[in-house]
């Protein structure tokens, strides 16, 4: 294994140190050698940033647990670069890297006590590690093929992203992607709407927004406490 590697680049299955192969997949896993010094080579090296192919594509940000739907739920890992929103279904039904990953965060969810308390912790989180970074040693075309339902949206094509963060009572934020004719809607799950619009915002520029849920009451609220009355 190389230093601080905890998952396989092959299918995202959690590590033990020492292990030469994958227990999920059967992916050799790489020994390290001794250092061997190397000298200066005059070509730049690629950006530490994301992973880039021969076309130039980088993979700018990857955030887990997006999903839509009420009753039934598709799940999304967005994988954003520099040309495309690649949404990358998973089924936690035969994803069980996945879906161990999910429970693990819904575990801390659970272990705090106050929404607001939730949602101070999961906008601090460390998304940086997980099985969801196996995308960064895949190809761009490769990750937009990897799934039945994969939805992409070109950037040059998006006419506006909004994120609207809860503050108070959930940390489900909502994502709205404008693009041609067409609007896909989003949940951000684990409050991470802050984290999107941290990779989005160098991207897409004034394009992208980010604004809070203005918790107003409606109308039959007032109603039944009598602020409707003089």
């Amino acid at each position: 294994m190389t230093p601080g590697q905890k998952f396989c680049t092959n299918c995202g299955t959690g590590l033990v140190p020492g292990m030469k192969f994958c227990g999920q997949c059967g992916m050799a896993i790489p020994i390290v050698t001794s250092p061997v010094t190397v000298p200066a080579s005059p070509v730049s090296a690629a950006p530490a940033t994301g992973t880039r192919p021969a076309a130039g594509e980088i993979v700018v940000g990857i955030v887990p647990f997006v999903e839509q739907g009420l009753i039934s739920v598709i799940h999304y890992t967005l994988v954003v670069t520099s040309r495309r929103l690649i949404f990358c279904t998973w089924d936690p039904k035969t994803d069980e890297v996945m879906s161990d990953a999910d429970d693990e965060v819904m575990q801390e969810s659970c272990s705090i006590e106050e929404t607001t308390d939730e949602i101070t912790h999961f906008r601090a989180k460390d998304w940086s590690v997980g099985p969801w970074q196996k995308y960064r040693s895949m190809a761009t075309d490769s990750i937009a093929t990897s799934s039945m339902g994969t939805i992409i949206v070109p950037i040059q094509e998006i006419e506006s992203v909004d994120i609207i963060c809860e503050t108070r009572t959930s940390t489900q934020d909502s994502l709205y992607v404008m693009h041609g004719q067409k609007e896909h809607t989003f949940d951000l799950m684990y409050s991470q709407g802050p984290f999107l619009f941290g990779i989005l915002e160098p991207i897409l520029g004034e394009r992208v927004s980010m604004a809070d849920h203005k918790h107003r009451r409606s109308k039959i609220d007032r109603l039944i406490t009598g602020q409707e009355y003089k």
